[in-house]
C-alpha cells in the first residue's frame, strides 16, 4: 500500500507539472521537490509500518572473545511485542571499527557507517509475546582493538 501511495502521489504531482509546461524552471522545480519527498516518505512510511506493526525488542546479552578459538560469541534475545506471530526473523549483528588517533577523516567516516565483520541468523516461529534467547559467533576474530557492536532486526 506504501508503494502505491508513493507510486500514485508521485504520477499525480508530475501530471500537474504537465500542466505548467509553459513555465518549465517551475515544473523542474517541483518535480524535484516530489523526488525528494516520495524518497522521504517511502523511507520513514516503511520505518514507521515496521517499528507499529511488527514491533520487536532485540538487546545484547553478553559478548566474549573465546581465547581458545578466538571467535566472538554474541548472546542476544529477540522477544515479540506485536500483536501478531512472527513466521521468520532475521537478526543481523555488524561489528564497526572504533575511532583510531592515527585515522584520517575518510577512514573515521568508512569505519562509522560500513561494518567490520557482519554475521545473521534466522529464527523461524517466534510467538506473540515470546523471548528467544540465541547467539551469533564470528570465526577468526583478530581485532585487537575497540569496537562497537549494533544488532538489527526484520521480522515478518
Amino acid at each position: 500500500m506504501l508503494i502505491l501511495f508513493v507510486f500514485f502521489l508521485f504520477t499525480s504531482i508530475l501530471l500537474l507539472c504537465v500542466l505548467l509546461r509553459h513555465r518549465p524552471v517551475i515544473g523542474l522545480f517541483i518535480i524535484a521537490i516530489d523526488i525528494v519527498v516520495c524518497f522521504l516518505i517511502y523511507i520513514y512510511g516503511y520505518k514507521f509500518i515496521d517499528s507499529t506493526a511488527r514491533s520487536r525488542k532485540t538487546a545484547i546479552i553478553e559478548q566474549k572473545i573465546l581465547k581458545t578459538s578466538g571467535a566472538l560469541a554474541v548472546d542476544f534475545s529477540i522477544t515479540n511485542t506485536s500483536k501478531r506471530d512472527f513466521k521468520e526473523c532475521k537478526i543481523t549483528a555488524k561489528i564497526f571499527k572504533d575511532k583510531l588517533p592515527e585515522d584520517d577523516f575518510l577512514t573515521e567516516y568508512k569505519n562509522k557507517f560500513l561494518p567490520y565483520r557482519k554475521r545473521s541468523r534466522e529464527i523461524k516461529e517466534l510467538k506473540k509475546e515470546q523471548t528467544q534467547n540465541q547467539r551469533i559467533s564470528f570465526e577468526n576474530f583478530t581485532y585487537e582493538n575497540n569496537y562497537t557492536l549494533r544488532l538489527s532486526s526484520e521480522c515478518f
